[in-house]
């Protein structure tokens, strides 16, 4: 999809199939990182040898985004969390999703778009209300654990008209 973020000229977006407000326009984005366990094992002369990795561990994933006058962003996610953890009457479910994020350079081009997988959210961040400050946008934080991601280029994306 042709997304233009009204937040920034870069045009970071993302979204999700579960969530109808799409997209989420994007102040700030950090992409991940990962962590690769590297086992040691010794050998015949007493040296110490390190063996391929075995595991990967990701950071989460955590972005600032816009949310809309009438907080139906903060609503719909207040909502995705009560359906998985009811304070009321203690119940959980596995509630999980998948997430995209595409970055456009500043033509509005299509440079990288990851998908995240089996992605649960972490945390919803502290919304400012400030009625002093000269900011007319109300951003919220979120972060986001998930298995594991899938990056694709350029090239590999399927062209929209």
């Amino acid at each position: 999809m042709n997304y233009n973020n009204l937040a920034q000229k870069t045009n970071w977006t993302a979204g999700s199939d579960k969530f109808p407000l799409l997209p989420f326009y994007l102040t700030n984005v950090s992409i991940p990182g990962m962590n690769f366990s590297i086992p040691e094992t010794g050998s015949r002369y007493g040296v110490r040898l390190n063996l391929a990795s075995d595991t990967i561990t990701y950071n989460s994933l955590s972005f600032d985004f816009l949310i809309d006058e009438d907080f139906q962003i903060y609503k719909t996610f207040y909502s995705y969390i009560i359906q998985g953890i009811n304070p009321e009457n203690g119940t959980f479910a596995d509630k999980d999703f998948n997430l995209w994020l595409e970055l456009n350079n500043s033509k509005g081009t299509k440079i990288l778009k990851f998908e995240f997988y089996n992605c649960r959210i972490e945390s919803i961040g502290d919304i400012e209300l400030d009625t002093t400050s000269v900011e007319t946008e109300g951003t919220m934080n979120l972060s986001i654990k998930f298995d594991y991601f899938k990056l694709l280029d350029s090239v590999s994306m399927p062209s929209v008209i």
